[in-house]
């Protein structure tokens, strides 16, 4: 039956290859309206929240049951006694020729669900092709993260092959995952965490060792690549999904950024890394830092804090707020941390701007008290601007 193999994946992953056969045959009616409330559902909450819940299935993989008589159309010479997936491309003809049979019943279900899901993907993808970098950055970077996250709970055994074959990844099994030190590195170079070094890594015959949650992380920033590029396929009768993003991209322009009160009077340093987060945008430790310590100092609370990282790719709620909490003076040696000098900025190339001043807080401190703020003394630190 037509594409049966790869249909429970695809209504898990819709971005998987071989679901442009089903693309191909979007028309009008029930399940087009159901797939463009799923759609709506699904890209509120990535604009609006930075996430979305996937919940992925237990499903099979009926090549492992099967003789593949679809070998002869494979010319990757990737189908035998085994799959080869190290010449696998995930071009999806042997699955648009497979004849393996189950029930009429079943298959009308994963047929109708595949489509669904596939759907209510390019139609996101159609109406966000339009929008500004910032909005179509924010919107790649939540999808992917929702994925890698719908990833690591999937216990589907060959979901990792599926996916290396998907973005040409070269990947092998041997005990733990093992990686081509190039496709480590494209990933490696955009994640700012050491543990992320290659120096710390186990390296064999030119392949990087990782455990299957890091090698889901790798598939994200090849994901959030993809979900970023213009999507050339227009969809019509998709106007409740232009609306919504129309109306975030109209409210991005004029809200302030949840959680600062007085956004308007940070430094310009503080100001870029904060808008480098909403982005989405891989943000450095040492800049990550110096916008804590320096929120922390000016009275914003840990909570207050931690909604700002949420957008970020990398982002784990439970190991950011230790970290701050930890800066905040919570937790470890009960030490506050220091707002980095402005000279200690520029080492780590953090600043951005010539302020003529030696400090952020300085900067802070005149913006208060020389009217960029005054009447909010009391509120937000004005008080402390005299000191």
């Amino acid at each position: 039956m037509k594409l049966l193999p790869i249909l429970p994946y695809v209504v898990d992953y819709p971005f998987l290859r071989p679901a442009r056969f089903l693309v191909g045959e979007i028309e009008r009616g029930s399940i087009f309206d159901y797939a463009v409330k799923r759609a709506e559902e699904i890209l509120k909450s990535l604009l609006k929240n930075g996430h979305y819940h996937f919940t992925p299935e237990n499903k099979p993989f009926y090549c492992l049951a099967c003789d593949k008589p679809c070998k002869n159309f494979c010319d990757a010479n990737a189908l035998g006694e085994k799959i080869r997936w190290d010449r696998c491309n995930l071009c999806g003809i042997c699955h648009s020729e497979c004849r393996y049979q189950i029930g009429s019943d079943t298959y009308r279900e994963l047929e109708v669900m595949a489509k669904v899901s596939v759907y209510s993907y390019v139609m996101m993808m159609s109406a966000i092709s339009n929008a500004s970098d910032a909005v179509r950055r924010r919107f790649a970077t939540s999808l992917a993260r929702s994925y890698r996250r719908a990833m690591e709970i999937d216990r589907s055994e060959i979901l990792p092959e599926l996916l290396s074959a998907n973005f040409n990844i070269k990947m092998r099994r041997e005990g733990n995952l093992w990686v081509h030190v190039t496709d480590y590195l494209r990933a490696s170079s955009r994640i700012k965490t050491q543990e992320w070094k290659l120096f710390l890594r186990n390296l064999s015959k030119g392949y990087v060792e990782l455990s299957l949650k890091e090698f889901y992380r790798i598939v994200e920033e090849r994901m959030r690549d993809s979900f970023f590029e213009k999507f050339p396929l227009r969809i019509d009768g998709i106007e409740p999904l232009e609306k919504i993003v129309r109306e975030y991209e109209a409210s991005k322009k004029t809200r302030r950024i949840e959680g600062v009160k007085r956004f308007d009077a940070f430094p310009p340093c503080m100001k870029k890394i904060v808008e480098d987060l909403r982005e989405g945008l891989n943000v450095p430790h040492t800049a990550r830092f110096a916008l804590t310590a320096y929120m922390l100092t000016i009275g914003f609370s840990v909570e207050e804090v931690l909604s700002l990282f949420r957008s970020a790719p990398d982002f784990d709620e439970e190991k950011a707020r230790y970290q701050i909490e930890h800066i905040a003076g919570q937790r470890g040696a009960r030490k506050e941390y220091e707002v980095p000098s402005c000279s200690t900025m520029k080492t780590y190339q953090n600043c951005v701007a010539e302020c003529k001043v030696s400090h952020p807080l300085e900067y802070y401190r005149r913006r208060i008290y020389e009217g960029g703020g005054r009447e909010a003394k009391g509120k937000t630190g004005g008080d402390k601007a005299h000191s």
